[in-house]
């Protein structure tokens, strides 16, 4: 968790900020002099330190002055003061002081740096949980980077010295930091072959040479951003943690498409495959038949009478007596099967690597559990009648003609029936 240090000897503004603070999830601590607040980070892992001027003994400015001079010196500070000179501003700002913030402008300019914070503290959690990958043939550097990463207990990261043992590597990573001067092979081509691979990655160049060329040839072979070296730890983090906002918005955008994908080959009433779709996967699994020579069949099915169901009790029982076949449909048939809905009332199921006797089972009992639905109306009762092929040496669209043709039959004399 985040935490700040607030170190006022006014009891006043220390309440406010505990008040701010506490509603953002950001662990507290407050001292009221230097002794107490060297404790405090003593047995601490502060991440921002807000302190007034005006202490009681008149100290505030010697704090800022020993933090500066202290292993602490790299935590970020805000002060708050009543104080408005430029002479102070400058002096505070040379000694390492991050802003400056009146007291009369305090909840005003404080909370805004509550949320960065909490925006920050979120983007170092996604460092934590994502994969990253290091590549860079001086190890030297690699020690660096892994140092950078372990203070922020960062430490789901694959390092790579050979640029051919990332290429060659079967993982994908979220995040790649690849050194563009590298032995036997550009970096700018393994930027751009990782990028063929994983379009959603997030990809940052790094290099020794700073020159207009070469940052150029950097983002236009495929990164998403460039760190010089030698890399500073603060400016290092600084530029991953805004490039996680990128890496956020193309997950989300990921997101996006797989359910546009997924919606663009569902029923919206059912949630089984569309007509298009299941006929497409019927072409396929017939390939995959005929290559490794399996067996595959498939089942017609269509509700009896379904018209009268909507012309006596309504379309939406019509919906309702649809959602209910299809349910059975998912209940009865293996993860393995492939269910549609071909039409209004007629659904298709292909079942790889089955046979006709056992397709021909599995169709009678679905016909048989269908029967014994009930629905909302308690008088409805329905029915379903099914056809079912095997392949043989059938196209799809001859194996979906002699499946309905079949399906036709059983309607045909007498409903309620499965044929083969």
């Amino acid at each position: 968790m985040f935490c700040v240090l607030h170190v006022d000897s006014n009891p006043f503004y220390a309440e406010i900020a505990k008040d701010v603070v506490s509603q953002n999830s950001i662990e507290y601590l407050t001292a009221r002099n230097i002794q107490e607040a060297f404790h405090l980070l003593e047995n601490n892992e502060v991440d921002l330190i807000i302190t007034g001027l005006e202490f009681t003994d008149g100290t505030g400015d010697a704090f800022i002055l020993s933090i500066h001079k202290s292993k602490y010196k790299k935590i970020p500070i805000i002060v708050l003061s009543s104080r408005d000179d430029l002479s102070t501003k400058t002096t505070l700002f040379e000694l390492g002081v991050i802003d400056f913030i009146p007291k009369s402008l305090f909840i005003d300019r404080f909370v805004p740096y509550l949320n960065n914070i909490a925006s920050l503290d979120s983007f170092h959690k996604t460092l934590q949980n994502i994969s990253i990958a290091v590549l860079d043939d001086n190890e030297l550097q690699i020690r660096v980077i892994k140092d950078i990463f372990e203070s922020y207990h960062i430490r789901n990261v694959d390092y790579y010295v050979h640029p051919n043992d990332l290429l060659n590597s079967n993982k994908q990573y979220a995040l790649y930091l690849i050194d563009f001067i590298l032995p036997h092979i550009s970096g700018e081509r393994v930027v751009w072959e990782v990028r063929q691979r994983n379009q959603y990655a997030l990809i940052i160049g790094i290099s020794s040479i700073a020159n207009e060329k070469i940052i150029s040839q950097i983002l236009t072979s495929g990164a998403d951003d460039y760190i010089s070296k030698p890399v500073n730890k603060d400016i290092f983090m600084a530029r991953l943690t805004a490039n996680i906002r990128t890496y956020r918005l193309l997950q989300e955008l990921k997101q996006k498409n797989l359910e546009l994908e997924e919606m663009a080959k569902l029923d919206s009433l059912t949630r089984l495959y569309n007509h298009r779709y299941i006929y497409d996967r019927l072409e396929e699994e017939i390939q995959r038949s005929k290559r490794y020579h399996h067996d595959l069949s498939i089942v017609m099915i269509d509700i009896d009478k379904f018209k009268e169901v909507n012309d006596i009790y309504g379309h939406p029982t019509g919906d309702e007596v649809i959602v209910k076949v299809s349910n059975a449909l998912k209940n009865i048939c293996r993860s393995t099967d492939i269910l549609g809905r071909y039409g209004g009332e007629e659904f298709l199921i292909i079942l790889p690597e089955t046979s006709l006797s056992q397709g021909i089972k599995l169709a009678e009992r679905l016909r048989s559990q269908v029967s014994e639905l009930t629905y909302s109306h308690p008088t409805l009762q329905v029915t379903i009648s099914g056809g079912v092929a095997s392949l043989e040496n059938h196209s799809a669209l001859e194996l979906v003609k002699k499946a309905d043709h079949l399906l036709y039959k059983a309607k045909s004399s007498g409903r309620n029936k499965i044929m083969y």
